[in-house]
Parts: C-alpha cells; sequence; structure tokens
C-alpha cells in the first residue's frame, strides 16, 4: 500500500495555463489600436509555448515587432496587476487533499523561483495540508532530475516504492518521478497525447477529486 503522495503545483493543483492565455490576452489586446496586424490569440499562445512568465513579457513583445516602449510598459504592468491574488485553486484541490491527508504523507515538488511559487504556496494555504513543500530554487536541485524527488521522500521518511507522484508534465514529473522509482498519475484534463518516447503513467486523471478512489483501487 502506498505510504506518500507527491503533487506538482502549477497546472496540477490550480490551471496555470488557462490563468495565463485569459490574462494574456486582456494585456494585449490594446496593442491592436497601434499594430492591428497582430493576432492576440496567436500571440497568447506564442507566448505560452515560450513559457514566457511576467518578466520577460517586454522582451518577447519587442521579439514580435513591438516596439512602442508605453504600450509595452501598459502591457507589463496589466499582465503582472495582482498576479497572486487572483490565483485560484481548482475547485477540487484543498476537498481531495483533506480526504487523503488522514491516510497518506502527502507533499509538493514544485519548479521555480522561490519568488514566484512560495506566494502561490501561501496564497493556496497549503502548509495547511502539505507535509513537505520543495521549491526547486531552494534546494538547487529540479525537476526532472530524480534527486529532488528523493530530497521530498526522505524528508516524508518513506520510500519511492512506497510512493506516488501527481503531476501534469511528462517531461519534467513522468520523466523524473520514473527515474526517482515512483509511480506517476497523470493529470490531464486537456486529454493530450503522452509523448514518443515516454514511458506510459500508472494512471491518468481529469480532476483531483478522481484521486481518492482510484488510490482504493491501485492502493
Amino acid at each position: 500500500m502506498y505510504q506518500a503522495i507527491l503533487f506538482d503545483l502549477d497546472d496540477t493543483l490550480y490551471d496555470l495555463r488557462s490563468y495565463r492565455s485569459e490574462r494574456l490576452r486582456r494585456a494585449l489586446k490594446p496593442l491592436l489600436t497601434y499594430y492591428p496586424h497582430l493576432d492576440v490569440e496567436a500571440l497568447a499562445q506564442a507566448a505560452i509555448a515560450e513559457r514566457v512568465y511576467r518578466e520577460q513579457l517586454p522582451d518577447f513583445l519587442r521579439r514580435q515587432g513591438v516596439d512602442h516602449d508605453s504600450l509595452i510598459a501598459e502591457a507589463h504592468t496589466v499582465f503582472c496587476h495582482e498576479w497572486f491574488e487572483q490565483l485560484m485553486l481548482y475547485d477540487d484541490t484543498l476537498h481531495t487533499l483533506q480526504a487523503l491527508r488522514p491516510c497518506y504523507k502527502l507533499g509538493l515538488v514544485t519548479n521555480g523561483p522561490a519568488q514566484t511559487q512560495r506566494p502561490k504556496i501561501e496564497r493556496f494555504r497549503l502548509a495547511e495540508y502539505l507535509d513537505v513543500l520543495i521549491v526547486s530554487e531552494e534546494v538547487g536541485i529540479a525537476k526532472p532530475d530524480p534527486a529532488i524527488f528523493r530530497l521530498a521522500l526522505e524528508r516524508l521518511e518513506t520510500t519511492p516504492a512506497e510512493s506516488l507522484f501527481v503531476g501534469d508534465s511528462p517531461e519534467y514529473d513522468l520523466c523524473g518521478a520514473e527515474a526517482a522509482g515512483m509511480p506517476f498519475i497523470w493529470m490531464n484534463p486537456r486529454h493530450e497525447v503522452l509523448p514518443a518516447g515516454v514511458g506510459p503513467p500508472l494512471a491518468s486523471i481529469e480532476r483531483l477529486a478522481e484521486l481518492p478512489s482510484l488510490l482504493e483501487v491501485i492502493g
């Protein structure tokens, strides 16, 4: 029986992709007044594909031919305004964590700088639900390096075979968990296709609320 469950944060406990897409559309729309040839939807999707975050938006816009500094500054301000204050967990996240907590040790392993990941952790009050919270910048290791998974398991005092990892990224989460010897459950609400050459997950879910009943079957 499994003793511990580790979770990714972004696009696993909340929908970062949709949140960022909507903010990009809102920030980029005013550019059309001066750059009517731009396609806001295509720009937003390109920014997501290039993993453009708040700090990278001005440089991204300049690469797209936007050279009006005040418009770039305005778009950046709109994109960043109350970024953390408006984040929302999936509606079933806390209920699922509460349901799992009596039976499993729970932890978080997230890539990214502390200045972006810690405010999310605080915003979502995850310390109230999870026993271990690991941010890659703080420990000097990042997924898919199996060492960051093993560090979390050491802190939970459990082994890879006794643990599961739940995440959305085949590249970072699935491959990293597999390298660490952990079974993996794929959070895949968009029904994406597993990349070629990546081993299959133990199971796939569309919502976190599926986890408790799934664990009864595979546990």
